[in-house]
């Protein structure tokens, strides 16, 4: 049998040269906080939307009738600081009764309100985290985010911790924002009614302000919002820092932990060590630039807080001590002060939040654009990116292809052949070319040119060096992704003879971390036992026999092209192979 000859070549592409997509080229328009809002609004489309509708009823229905419970206490406070100033005596138990009454009812809202939020949380949060996850781990997204340029590493802590920020702040803000919407409506008429006017001499000009209280608690608010964004605008960018830095060293951890027996065999945990001590240190100094910002606003804010509660007082003292206001009346207007200063005063008092909710709501969008742009044929179609496609055609086709590692090395240009449905085929060449040739196939990389087909209704089956092997009861991890119920036991338990693992016959119903129980040769005899139930049309291996001896290599393709006869078997190899194959076709590689 002669080897097919590889296609002329044609060099094009300077070598070294970087193909490497650039996802993020297109911005979108709008600002991250309205577009997360939309993003989170889709939730109304799916079967949680009516649960979602009731908790925000709830929720908004909670938070006005506690406003107005405040306000009950206001007037309370003038009615009962005026008996005071009266010594009405007579008065006292019924302004105490009225005054429990008022507390047990705001006492019951605030624990609704909290049961209403906390279960919108939960829903806005699994509707979030289902979105990620899904388009996340759809199609190899997962693998080929690796090889995208971007900010979107770290993608567990990005779906995990920063939609968890996203969803619990994005409640909490819409709650206290309608709160203090509440406030301010409710509280600016006591304001402007009890303060009453202001009258303001200069020289022979004279002037009324009327409800002077409302003017001033504008202009301090106003005032304290600025200086607080001016000190606090470094706070966002802090925030996102050391977030990022928790996330590369969680990141850390979890390889270390992942790759825990390479590293005691290998004694390098002093490496280890260092590595995980800088990763550290990385978040010790973002920590204290975020320290740093959050102290002057803790700092800002402590003494706006002390000054909101005399303000009033001091300016309104006067006129209570010349006879003009009951004592009743200032402590209702201090308090209504207090009340349209807070509301007015919410982006001062939330702005740390507000930081870390900005943050968190880049990287998870951040995280969703990249994902979206690693699928999307607009990105697909650029110079330095070959076409994957699925055909009418009956064959898998490879027509001109050049590929292209992340780096910009070329490993294989100009590749053409044809290899029809049932065909056994070994296509040769070096163990980089290799691994970017079925990298390419399976849809994980898109760098170099030319373009593959593959039949419409091909679903192939790729079979690798290092099968999926879940921490799953051990029939769904042989059938996956089929349904644990598609066959019967009896059926996996004769193919499982057939390939050499009747001793894991009596296992097929337990649970175990299968990968560390089992080694790699079981792991691989594993994949040929999927391979056999599936019965798939087209299989596609890589170093899929890597850990098997020669012989146990040869039987086992054998069975497969014993087993299932119109099944195309394409192995993708820089080694030799001992079984004779219909096609040796030699792939220039380099």
């Amino acid at each position: 049998m002669q080897p097919d000859k590889p296609a002329t070549l044609k060099p094009e592409m300077p070598r070294g040269t970087s193909l490497r997509p650039k996802m993020f080229e297109s911005v979108r328009p709008g600002l991250d906080a309205i577009r997360m809002l939309r993003m989170l609004a889709g939730v109304f489309k799916t079967s949680k939307r009516w649960r979602a509708v009731a908790l925000i009823v709830t929720a908004v229905t909670i938070t006005i009738l506690e406003v107005v419970l405040i306000l009950r206490l206001a007037s309370w406070n003038a009615d009962f600081f005026n008996l005071l100033d009266q010594r009405a005596v007579g008065g006292l138990p019924a302004q105490a009764l009225s005054f429990l009454a008022i507390v047990l009812g705001i006492m019951v809202l605030q624990a609704s309100s909290l049961e209403s939020k906390l279960r919108l949380q939960l829903v806005l949060r699994t509707y979030l985290t289902a979105t990620l996850r899904d388009a996340w781990m759809t199609d190899g997204r997962h693998y080929r985010l690796r090889y995208i340029a971007g900010e979107h590493g770290n993608e567990d802590g990005r779906i995990a911790e920063d939609a968890r920020v996203v969803c619990e702040w994005v409640v909490e803000f819409f709650v206290s924002l309608l709160y203090a919407v509440t406030q301010l409506i409710l509280f600016v008429g006591v304001l402007w009614l009890y303060s009453g006017p202001l009258y303001v001499a200069v020289g022979s000009f004279a002037f009324t302000i009327p409800g002077h209280m409302v003017w001033i608690a504008l202009i301090y608010a106003s005032l304290g919002a600025a200086i607080t964004i001016f000190i606090g605008s470094p706070l966002v960018r802090a925030t996102d820092a050391r977030q990022t830095a928790e996330a590369n060293h969680r990141a850390m951890l979890i390889d270390a932990l992942t790759h825990s027996q390479a590293i005691a065999l290998a004694r390098s945990e002093a490496g280890e060590r260092t590595r995980l001590a800088q990763a550290f240190d990385s978040i010790c100094a973002a920590w204290s630039r975020q320290r740093a910002s959050l102290r002057n606003l803790i700092i800002l804010n402590a003494g706006y807080g002390h000054l909101t509660a005399v303000l009033p007082l001091l300016m309104l003292a006067p006129r209570y001590l010349a006879g003009d206001m009951q004592l009743g009346t200032l402590m209702q207007v201090t308090i209504a002060f207090g009340q349209v200063t807070a509301a007015l005063s919410w982006l001062s008092s939330n702005y740390s939040s507000v930081a870390q909710w900005e943050a968190s709501v880049e990287r998870v969008l951040q995280l969703q654009d990249a994902v979206e742009n690693s699928s999307d044929p607009a990105f697909t179609d650029q110079e330095g990116t070959f076409t994957h496609v699925r055909e009418n055609g009956p064959a898998l086709t490879f027509s001109d292809l050049t590929l292209v590692l992340p780096d910009g090395h070329i490993c294989i240009e100009h590749f053409t052949a044809v290899i029809m449905p049932g065909e056994s085929a070994l296509l040769e060449t070096t163990p980089q070319a290799a691994e970017a040739l079925f990298r390419a196939v399976a849809g994980l990389s898109l760098w170099g040119a030319g373009r593959i087909e593959l039949p419409e209704d091909a679903e192939p089956f790729f079979m690798g060096e290092h099968p999926h092997i879940p921490p799953a009861p051990l029939i769904e991890v042989i059938l996956q992704p089929l349904d644990a119920q598609a066959l019967s036991p009896r059926v996996v338990a004769q193919t499982l003879a057939s390939v050499g693992l009747a001793h894991l016959t009596p296992l097929l119903s337990t649970t175990s971390n299968w990968e560390e129980e089992l080694g790699l040769e079981d792991q691989q005899r594993i994949a040929f036992a999927s391979a056999l139930l599936q019965k798939p049309r087209w299989i596609l291996m890589h170093e899929a026999t890597s850990a098997l001896s020669s012989e146990a290599e040869a039987e086992l393709i054998e069975l497969l092209r014993r087993s299932l006869p119109d099944s195309a078997l394409i192995v993708i190899t820089h080694r030799t192979i001992s079984r004779k194959f219909e096609r040796r076709i030699v792939v220039r590689g380099q």
